[in-house]
């Protein structure tokens, strides 16, 4: 059976070798690297999946952290910086003081407090704002429905750096920024890195969030 369609899952470089997933609708899930090439059913992706996050939790060792709770998306932006995690910890903090880091439309890298970015923007009406930007979501949704849904399902978890920089969970606090309903100081889980990188892979991908 040759297959209908081809999805590519996700695409990186990592020192040099491309590495990429591609789901070949009516066959298998093809991982590339370089010249070589994997085939693999979508329980066998799935397997591997879990053992490396196994092995990866083992080796960072931190406790209140654990990978296979955390979203995809989460995993792919912070993966080259997941070895370097030093601790996890509770904190409480007032949302204003919340920043973002990610690619404006000329191409510039801006870090900016969260109700000064454009999905901020999005989510107090200004619907306009987001069409020259990307939106991380599932193959059958539009940019519009995976925005919509973050209004009535949002991350209860936020992370943030040692410098208030959300990790994860910034569409969750952009709308809640917008609706006003977050209390004056919310817990985040902060994450302290010895390696600045984890920080500078969230703006890697151009306009997404």
């Amino acid at each position: 059976m040759s297959n209908p369609a081809v999805f590519r899952l996700n695409k990186s470089n990592i020192r040099g070798n491309v590495i990429s997933i591609e789901d070949n609708i009516g066959e298998s899930i093809h991982i590339h690297m370089g010249l070589v090439r994997f085939d693999l059913t979508t329980e066998e992706l799935n397997n591997i999946t879990q053992t490396l996050l196994t092995v990866l939790n083992d080796q960072i060792a931190v406790e209140g952290f654990n990978l296979h709770e955390q979203n995809e998306y989460f995993l792919e932006r912070i993966a080259l910086g997941i070895p370097y995690i030093e601790s996890v910890e509770d904190d409480y903090l007032e949302p204003a003081l919340l920043r973002y880091l990610y690619e404006n439309e000329v191409g510039d890298i801006v870090e900016d407090f969260v109700d000064k970015t454009p999905l901020y923007r999005y989510y107090c009406g200004a619907t306009d704002v987001m069409n020259n930007y990307e939106i991380k979501r599932d193959i059958w949704e539009t940019k519009e429905e995976a925005l919509d849904r973050v209004r009535t399902s949002r991350n209860s978890v936020i992370y943030v750096n040692e410098r208030n920089l959300i990790l994860d969970g910034y569409k969750s606090i952009c709308v809640g920024l917008a609706m006003g309903d977050l209390p004056q100081r919310i817990k985040v889980k902060r994450i302290k890195s010895s390696w600045d990188e984890l920080t500078c892979t969230l703006a890697k991908e151009k306009r997404e969030w």
